[in-house]
């Protein structure tokens, strides 16, 4: 897996307020991205559509980000697939304002999420559907940014219902907000952040990514080892701007959502296109194999 000669290695995140990507962090400090003769830098954007361009215009060789997104941009004729995962779970709550003891008193109030047909935008939809109100109609949705600003709009009461991730719901919850729902529970097996590539880079390149899965599935091994639980909580702290004690309880929490190998849940994908064709953004015609490849992990 080790390549000839040292190679530059891009990666796009939207998920730099959350915490798996702690794992690529790591991996670069320890040295396990040098042993395969990749010099990995990350970038942090402004949410997974963002990212995915980035990633179409060359600025990255992956992205990290949710698989709806991905899947939409396929369906729009995006040349990109999913590769790996780096959460294998969802990592959404679902945090109301103080003022919500109920699912049903969200009816005429407003949910944040990144944007329209992005990931946070489908689950969101799904989960108010499944608890018996309409979007748009019961509960208007409403794009406010990504984690961080839509905390920032529920704190500020321009919304009632937000989707979190760790370590801000965390933070949520010590600002006594109420955490009315964790999505994994709803659908277990759902993919947090994905790891996406463009066809151009596995046609041309597909060595240097194979070398990125292994590293990477390396990483994930180290961070999941309990013995080095402190030094991944140190870097999370360093990297992620987050304090000591939020930081410990969110990745404690992420943890079990980090798959071994890298490797995305097959089904979670499925559940992503099957939802986003039934809220109407995708194309019933819209099949698995068009967005996937997974050929990348480690043998």
């Amino acid at each position: 897996m080790k390549l000839k000669a040292m190679t530059k290695f891009k990666v796009g995140s939207a998920a730099l307020s959350t915490q798996d990507i702690t794992v690529v962090f790591v991996g670069i400090r320890n040295g396990i991205y040098k042993k395969y003769n990749l010099d990995v830098d990350v970038k942090g954007v402004e949410g997974g559509v963002v990212a995915l361009r980035g990633l179409q215009a060359g600025d990255f060789d992956v992205t990290f980000g949710l698989p709806e997104n991905v899947i939409s941009g396929v369906a729009q004729g995006a040349d990109m697939k999913i590769i790996g995962a780096t959460a294998a779970e969802s990592l959404f709550s679902v945090f109301v304002g103080k003022d919500i003891q109920k699912i049903e008193d969200l009816k005429g109030k407003k949910a944040a999420v990144l944007q329209p047909n992005n990931g946070t935008d489908i689950q969101m939809r799904w989960w108010l559907k499944k608890h018996g109100l309409e979007p748009d109609k019961d509960v208007t949705i409403v794009s406010a940014g990504a984690t961080p600003a839509r905390f920032a709009a529920l704190k500020t009461g321009q919304v009632a219902v937000v989707p979190l991730v760790p370590p801000v719901d965390i933070e949520a919850e010590n600002l006594g907000y109420k955490r009315i729902a964790n999505i994994r529970d709803d659908i277990p097996g759902i993919n947090h952040d994905v790891i996406s590539t463009t066809g151009k880079m596995i046609r041309e390149k597909p060595e240097v990514l194979r070398a990125f899965i292994a590293a990477t599935s390396e990483a994930i091994k180290f961070v999941k080892d309990p013995a080095n639980f402190d030094e991944a909580v140190k870097v999370g702290v360093e990297e992620l701007g987050f304090g000591l004690e939020i930081t410990k309880r969110g990745l404690a929490d992420v943890l079990p959502t980090i798959p071994d190998g890298a490797k995305f849940n097959k089904k979670g994908i499925e559940w992503s296109i099957q939802t986003a064709q039934e809220v109407g953004v995708l194309e019933k015609n819209f099949t698995i194999d068009k967005v996937i490849d997974e050929s990348f992990y480690s043998k």
